[in-house]
């Protein structure tokens, strides 16, 4: 199937060194964003909280983010989940705890008051809403509860973590869900359901993700690098290792720039667009290799401008209906999956930019390079041979 009703015949190639200057801008500046700006890690990588709320029907995304902030979550990102009829909401920010140090320690003077120094007083729970007390004496349930609860906080959860002549409680305080919940009912009345879903990750544990998401690449780019080294000779590989480097740069630099979210659906849209990426270019540089060998005395220029006028209607359709695919979750999808929609848009324009413009270009300068090494090497076998005494008769 053919795009176009006449044979193109643009000149690729000639560009080359207006967009070679363009793709190092992208990739310097990506460099100076990183290194100066940085990403807007969301919180599998940043650590914070995500609760899901449901409601009756509808309600304003921006009350509710009032009602967020109200309760002290910081800079609290509401965003719709599902269709509206749903009426479910998701309620993100980098907030874990709402309980403050002055707050734990208000707790611990009232407990010291009431019951004495204890054994074991343990606030290294991420979350900072549950504490683990142990006392030396024997105390019950309802003294320990009636402790905490006279320094002026509410809600509180007592439950035997571990049983003994000295047993070990849990002091569970309320957390965000409790808030939460009780403020959106107070806000909404009936309208509120309930908080379906909480989800809190610490900084550690977002640490480790952000380093398994690097890992997923790093693994991903490595086994392309394998490929390309059996599939491609010297001649060929740099050109797609380049270009594959290119196309993650610039739709991470473009994440960097806008400030937009950086989570795990944008590590999942990296390796597509890996993939995306380097299938392209394998099919700009196969037609290369078969038009080489059909037209001998061509030069290798003359060989890729016309390799990639060949294919111009095959990189039309087949990115242009996968670019359709991904513009219908953009603009469909909810903005739950945006993020992945907009990574996706950006990698697979950037892919078939750098298939043509990055990674033929390279390929062309590794050719000349290596031709000018094959040159000398001949030169300096022709002069060793020259060189060489002539056999006596």
């Amino acid at each position: 199937m053919e795009l176009f009703a006449k044979k193109t015949n643009y000149d690729f190639v000639g560009k080359i060194r207006v967009f070679g200057i363009f793709s190092a801008v992208l990739v310097l500046g990506t460099f100076l964003l990183l290194a100066t700006k940085g990403l807007n890690f969301g919180i599998e990588f940043a650590g914070g909280t995500e609760a899901l709320a449901r409601f009756s029907e509808p309600v304003s995304s921006d009350e509710l983010r009032e009602v967020a902030a109200g309760i002290g979550l910081d800079q609290p990102d509401v965003v719709g989940y599902g269709s509206p009829a749903e009426a479910r909401y998701l309620v993100r920010s980098r907030t874990r705890s709402l309980l403050t140090p002055a707050e734990a320690d208000k707790v611990r003077a009232a407990v010291v008051e009431k019951l004495g120094e204890p054994a074991l007083w343990d606030t290294t729970d991420e979350t900072g809403e549950e504490i683990r007390v142990r006392f030396d004496a024997p105390k019950s349930e309802d003294d320990l509860r009636a402790a905490v609860q006279s320094a002026g906080i509410d809600g509180v959860q007592v439950a035997v973590q571990s049983a003994g002549t000295t047993p070990t409680w849990l002091v569970r305080m309320p957390g965000i869900r409790d808030r939460l919940s009780a403020a959106a009912k107070a806000k909404f009345g009936a309208r509120f359901t309930q908080i379906e879903r909480l989800e809190s990750v610490g900084s550690a544990v977002g640490q480790q993700m952000k380093e398994q998401g690097v890992l997923a690449l790093l693994y991903a780019i490595i086994g392309i690098l394998l490929y390309i080294v059996f599939r491609f000779d010297l001649r060929f590989g740099p050109g797609a290792i380049v270009s594959l480097a290119h196309d993650v740069t610039v739709t991470v630099g473009a994440f960097a720039l806008f400030g937009w979210e950086f989570n795990l659906q944008i590590i999942a849209a990296l390796l597509a667009i890996l993939g995306y990426s380097v299938n392209d270019t394998v099919v700009i540089y196969d037609r290369i290799r078969e038009t080489a060998a059909n037209s001998l005395n061509m030069p290798l220029r003359d060989v890729m401008n016309r390799a990639l006028n060949d294919t111009l209607s095959r990189t039309f359709i087949t990115s242009g209906v996968t670019l359709l695919s991904v513009l219908s979750i953009l603009f469909f999808g909810g903005s739950v999956t945006e993020g992945f929609a907009v990574a996706m848009t950006i990698g697979m324009i950037s892919g078939v930019y750098s298939t043509v413009y990055i990674a033929s270009p390279v390929t062309l300068l590794m050719d000349g390079y290596l031709s000018k090494r094959e040159a000398a090497a001949a030169e300096r076998r022709a002069a060793e041979g020259a060189a060489a005494p002539a056999p006596r008769p």
